[in-house]
């Protein structure tokens, strides 16, 4: 095995990153119309044309605002579809074409789409997954371009209707809504390597129930709902001098819910299934399947209030109440405080943005 010397390891900064991630958004949404928080880094939204006629000029705004008021590099595409704009977005930051485009790609002829389409995988294309790419390719469809030009109503048949809305979309017709960008979502997973071997129940269940509560909150964000949850542990491959284990469970619930407690209540139960003393564990997680979005139909549990039509009151409150002063100010016992399992921050960065005892200190004669 080949090893290598690093001068500088750097852990992870959750707190720092999320902080980041919301002035991000923030700064867009001063800048553009109708903004959606589509992921940690990205963004769509859209330019008033009759404020801002030269697009490519208000991008390079848009981008050089970001680098003054968060010191951070983007990139930024413009199209007519939200699927041509992420491939802009894409081109913006390949390093083959950052001389050119300068973090900056406005695709609004079809002469500019097809030149990149030309140059780009099938796979490179937003929506198109890994699994879809082999098939397509068996198909003879290998490049951007040549999945434009693939039949929309074969690709329906054979694919579903994701893959039609991108075709459309890459022939300049605007199928993708806002609605529709969490529909490719058929689970959530959150896991996460402890800092430490853990072998006491109480204390996997403090871990497990942190992920279930953070995989809970995307749900609510995303509004999606759960009706099944896999939970999974898993010692250290890495040292294999030490007995190996690895296991995972699915308890199906009865009702489709988002609320923390419920989804806590059940990976518990899921937990002590599976867990088995005498094993050193490194890992424990939770996936969330077969998410509905609050318009799909199906039936409700009449005898819970914790269905698909709305989330707990609590729920709610404890939602409100850490959005506005921090994550885990309110928070379900089985957490616990002390939380002794999370990695170790010594190498992370500091909470620059959120905790003034992280500031740097400046002196000044």
């Amino acid at each position: 095995m080949p090893t290598y010397t690093s001068n500088n390891i750097w852990g992870s900064n959750f707190t720092l990153f999320g902080d980041m991630s919301n002035r991000f958004h923030t700064e867009l949404e001063e800048l553009l119309f109708d903004c959606h928080r589509y992921s940690i880094d990205e963004s769509f939204g859209r330019i008033d044309t009759t404020m801002a006629p030269n697009p490519k000029s208000y991008a390079l705004h848009i981008k050089n605002t970001l680098a003054k008021n968060l010191g951070i590099g983007v990139g930024v595409g413009v199209a007519h579809t939200k699927t041509l704009a992420k491939l802009a977005s894409h081109a913006a930051k390949l390093n083959a074409w950052k001389a050119k485009t300068n973090g900056v790609a406005v695709l609004d002829t079809p002469v500019k789409v097809d030149w990149v389409l030309q140059r780009v995988k099938a796979s490179d294309i937003w929506g198109v997954g890994s699994k879809t790419a082999e098939k397509l390719s068996l198909l003879g469809v290998n490049t951007g371009l040549e999945l434009k030009g693939f039949n929309v109503v074969e690709a329906k048949q054979k694919f579903g209707v994701v893959l039609s809305r991108t075709i459309k979309e890459l022939n300049g017709i605007d199928a993708v809504q806002l609605k529709d960008l969490n529909e490719g979502r058929d689970s959530i997973c959150v896991s996460k390597s402890m800092g430490k071997l853990v072998t006491d129940l109480n204390e996997l269940k403090s871990a497990l129930s942190s992920h279930v509560s953070v995989g809970a909150g995307k749900l609510r964000r995303f509004e999606l709902f759960t009706n099944s949850i896999t939970v999974f542990i898993s010692t250290d491959v890495f040292r294999q001098s030490q007995p190996q284990l690895r296991k995972s469970i699915e308890v199906k619930l009865p009702f489709h819910c988002a609320d923390s407690d419920v989804l806590i209540r059940y990976a518990m139960f899921a937990l002590e299934k599976i867990y088995q003393e005498g094993y050193f564990f490194k890992k424990v997680g939770v996936i969330f399947n077969y998410l509905l979005s609050k318009n799909d139909h199906q039936q409700l549990n009449l005898f819970n209030d914790s269905g698909i039509s709305n989330v707990n009151k609590k729920t709610t409150v404890s939602d409100e109440i850490n959005s506005k002063f921090g994550n885990n100010v309110i928070r379900f016992g089985v957490q616990g405080f002390k939380q002794a399992w999370k990695p170790k921050d010594d190498l992370a960065p500091k909470s620059y943005t959120t905790n003034i005892n992280d500031l740097p200190l400046v002196f000044a004669k």
